[in-house]
């Protein structure tokens, strides 16, 4: 059983894209798992086997309970009967209240598009009763999206990671196949997440974000449906000066 389900196309989405919130979540005492719907073997560097051991490292610096992958082909995901069905077994399996997954707005890469269509139809048809996987039905809450690196739209909400910055960082250095530390990279690399802009661009998407709600940084997230507030001052009291 877990309250939030973090669902992305391959290892280090989740880091790169909500990692602080997640392990903010873990912080509050909220039980966190993640699912990568490929093993990032179509990547430049690296191979699945190193990014399986990086991934495992990752998820401790997080502290999420929980990782599953399914294997789905990187590069190549698509909306297909066999991938939903896979992602409603785990869903059902773990009965998470929220789902968060890549946001319903333009994408760059293909497979971040395709794997938010399918989490989000999964989210709906995990509670049909004879959608049959030999299991319970279970429909989550809610489906939350994140944006990729350069945010579109105004987010319904910012979750404040100041105090969860470094170990968001942490997480993503991780990957040692894909990242190379800020100020390393001799310029000569393939692949974006190889540079220093790359560095420069996730600082930026992270204080910009922050801005929005008064913190140093954060992450931002949209809804699939109004929010429920019960303490009204809460969301909105900004911290530092005004």
């Amino acid at each position: 059983m877990l309250d939030i389900l973090a669902i992305g196309a391959h290892p280090d989405d989740i880091e790169i894209f909500m990692g602080g919130a997640l392990a903010a979540f873990h912080a509050q005492g909220l039980k966190t798992g993640i699912l990568d719907l490929t093993r990032g073997e179509a990547g430049t560097y690296g191979s699945a086997e190193t990014r399986s051991l990086e991934l495992a490292k990752a998820t401790k610096i997080l502290k999420a309970q929980h990782r599953f992958t399914l294997n789905l082909p990187d590069g190549n995901v698509r909306n297909t009967d066999s991938a939903r069905r896979k992602v409603i077994e785990v869903i059902r399996e773990n009965r998470p209240e929220l789902v968060f997954t890549f946001a319903d707005v333009p994408m760059r890469h293909p497979d971040h598009r395709t794997t938010g269509e399918i989490v989000r139809q999964c989210v709906f048809l995990a509670g049909l009763e004879k959608f049959d996987t030999g299991q319970p039905p279970f429909r989550p809450s809610a489906c939350i999206g994140f944006p990729e690196l350069i945010p579109t739209g105004e987010p319904d909400f910012v979750v404040d990671i100041t105090e969860f910055w470094e170990i968001k960082l942490e997480a993503i250095r991780a990957y040692g196949s894909q990242v190379t530390a800020k100020g390393e990279n001799d310029g000569n690399t393939k692949t974006f997440i190889r540079s220093n802009r790359f560095w420069e661009i996730l600082e930026a998407r992270a204080v910009m974000a922050g801005a929005k709600v008064g913190a140093n940084f954060g992450e931002p997230f949209f809804s699939n449906q109004p929010l429920r507030i019960h303490d009204v001052m809460a969301p909105f009291i900004k911290q530092g000066p005004r």
